[in-house]
């Protein structure tokens, strides 16, 4: 089944907010050097899955499951006693931010199979609640409700093997955005300094909020097709068509506040409609006794695509002149605009006897471009990249060298700075021991980035004050019984 490439959505959640530390020593504010930072996450998760088994002509099998999560991340900023001590206060501990999301999901399957075609209907029912609440909160609270239905068919005709699959989809986004505004009153110059002290903590900032809801519903469709064809004993090539539509999340809807993980102050946008991404792709696969090798070639025309768009230096410069620096944060804005990717990867290599082992050598490459229809560049698009592998496998033992190749990336957005390549060289052995009862320990040791690199992901948000992790060294245990 086609997909869609589109790495830079899912990249913004998983960077952490390690420089603002730096940032605050360059600003001058030493206080903060202390600081430590607690986490606590509580998770519970409960499933319940089986199945039916029919003897009839027309439902085989009817496989079904439940699904309970609720998860719980708390974070709490606090300054070390020694720095208070030096200020003649009190320890002190800025309040908790708690992120929660609590889902519920279920999930049917009917094996509608015959002796010509493999048939599956899927149904799908998912309730979710979001929140952030606390001193860091970004989102007023959220709810989510899908329901969906697909079905899957595959058979194999006699020129080529046939799978099509349709989904269609409804959710519902259930959220609200609050407006802050300062107010101004004539009367409050005219109250002296002591009464203004004594209001100081009940009215700081003397602000009014204003909370706008909202309910957002997409009926989202989507359709993909594959034909396949063996060439030959040694080639074969399959061809994939696809529509797929996808809705604006909650983030991207009713985000409203500083996104520390990003380093920005990020507004969602409620006008957002659902992405429909039309995508092409071609697969070539070769094997020749020892070697083997793939090829494809994909291209994604989306309408409605959504991305961030960070302000330009010039914006930002204006708003500190306004004396509204967004509390040092870079402002950034969801949007939606027609876009276009396209690109490619491809991998060859061989499987070759090494004494009484197998010893594989392999080399990779991929690369993508992405563009808005106007002819401008997509921001934090992934730079091409070359992948050398040789590894050799014996009963339980495998040890494998990585080098990852990564070019420079000059294709960037307005406001966005380029990324000079780099090199990553990782190595890993890996031996299972069998143990009394059938149990097992697998053991790792891993070496990673042993040139120590000074590397930099491009779709980082915050990748010029957070490089990758330097060279590093680690063991891995676990054991089955």
């Amino acid at each position: 089944m086609a997909t869609m490439h589109d790495d830079e959505h899912d990249d913004h959640d998983d960077d952490h907010d390690d420089d603002h530390d730096d940032d605050h020593e360059e600003e001058g504010h030493d206080e903060h050097e202390g600081e430590r930072i607690f986490s606590k996450t509580n998770s519970d998760v409960i499933n319940l899955a089986g199945a039916f088994n029919f003897d009839n002509s027309w439902i085989k099998r009817i496989d079904y499951s439940v699904r309970d999560s609720d998860y719980a991340l708390t974070e709490q900023h606090a300054e070390g006693e020694e720095e208070h001590e030096e200020e003649g206060h009190e320890d002190h501990e800025e309040g908790p931010t708690t992120f929660t999301n609590n889902a519920r999901e279920y999930w049917t399957t009917f094996d509608i199979s015959t002796d010509s075609f493999s048939q599956k209907m899927v149904l799908n029912v998912v309730d979710e609640d979001t929140s952030v609440i606390g001193a860091e909160a970004f989102m007023q609270p959220t709810e989510t409700k899908e329901k969906s239905i697909g079905y899957y068919l595959s058979t194999d005709l006699d020129l080529f093997h046939l799978d099509f699959g349709a989904r269609y989809e409804q959710i519902s986004r259930d959220g609200s955005v609050v407006h802050r505004e300062e107010e101004h009153d004539d009367h409050d110059d005219d109250h002296d300094d002591d009464h203004d002290d004594d209001h100081d903590d009940d009215h700081d900032d003397d602000h009014a909020e204003e909370i706008d809801s909202f309910n957002k519903d997409f009926n989202n469709s989507s359709l993909a097709l594959s034909i396949g064809r063996d060439i030959n004993e040694n080639v074969d090539i399959n061809f994939g068509i696809s529509r797929v539509e996808r809705a604006p999340n909650a983030v991207e809807l009713f985000m409203n506040g500083p996104h520390l993980a990003t380093g920005r102050l990020e507004n969602g946008n409620t006008n957002l409609k659902s992405e429909s991404a039309s995508n092409l792709d071609l697969t070539v696969n070769v094997s020749m006794g020892a070697f083997f090798g793939s090829f494809t070639l994909f291209k994604n025309d989306i309408d409605n695509y959504i991305y961030l768009q960070d302000e330009t230096e010039e914006e930002h410069e204006e708003h500190e002149e306004e004396h509204d620096d967004h509390e040092g944060l870079i402002l950034a804005n969801w949007m939606q605009k027609d876009a276009k990717l396209k690109g490619y990867e491809f991998e060859l290599g061989g499987v070759f006897e090494l004494g009484r082992g197998d010893l594989t050598v392999s080399y990779a490459k991929d690369s993508v471009q992405g563009k808005f229809k106007d002819g401008s560049n997509i921001a934090r698009m992934i730079p091409s990249r070359n992948f050398y592998t040789i590894s050799y496998s014996h009963d339980d033992l495998k040890v494998a060298l990585n080098l990852k190749d990564v070019f420079s990336q000059n294709d960037i957005a307005v406001g966005e700075t380029s990324t000079e390549a780099f090199q990553m060289l990782d190595l890993k052995i890996q031996k299972t021991f069998n143990l009394f009862n059938e149990s097992e320990l697998n053991l790792s040791v891993f070496a990673n980035n042993l040139l120590d690199e000074v590397a930099r992901n491009h779709t980082s948000f915050v990748k010029n004050e957070v490089p990758l992790p330097g060279r590093n060294y680690g063991i891995r245990a676990s054991l089955k019984f």
